[in-house]
């Protein structure tokens, strides 16, 4: 074999892995940035009106599908105004009804297909507690099983506190 094509294939057999298996980074949750003003995110997504409370909150008018479970979404800002900076994104599903909890297991696998395996994992009785570590953002999944199956992604920012608020 030609020693250029010989180099070229070595350079190919060690960078192609690293391209086609690249994990993502956690920038936000969908179209929405972190930093996003309300304003923006409001242009992307139909929000609610801000939530009771202290704490900046606006939820997703409607609630989105995944694996078949409905999630409702809520969007978590630094102040009630439009200029408030996106920071976190939690997705939340409850289902009292002693629901499918298997199909947790394939939202799992979705996660890990785009995000790599978890950097932590916790079981603690019938919670388990998958978390993934970005440069741009973290992803936390905490699922629980028995009477009540619960599911929750929340997306949150890491970047400096002067960016997330």
């Amino acid at each position: 074999m030609h020693p250029l094509r010989y180099m070229l294939l070595i350079c190919l057999t060690a960078v192609l892995p690293q391209l086609v298996f690249a994990e993502s980074d956690v920038p936000g949750w969908g179209k929405a940035k972190w930093g996003m003003p309300f304003s923006e995110v409001t242009k992307l997504y139909e929000l609610n009106s801000w939530e009771a409370g202290t704490t900046p909150i606006s939820k997703l008018k409607k609630r989105i599908k995944i694996m078949g479970h409905d999630f409702g979404v809520a969007f978590y800002f630094d102040e009630h105004s439009a200029d408030g900076k996106l920071y976190k994104v939690v997705l939340a599903h409850f289902d009292t009804t002693n629901g499918d909890a298997a199909g947790l297991v394939s939202i799992k696998n979705i996660l890990v297909e785009k995000y790599g395996n978890p950097s932590s994992f916790v079981v603690s009785g019938e919670m388990k507690v998958s978390r993934w570590s970005k440069s741009a953002g973290e992803l936390k999944l905490t699922t629980l099983t028995g009477n009540t199956v619960m599911c929750a992604i929340e997306y949150l920012s890491v970047g400096p506190e002067s960016e997330k608020l």
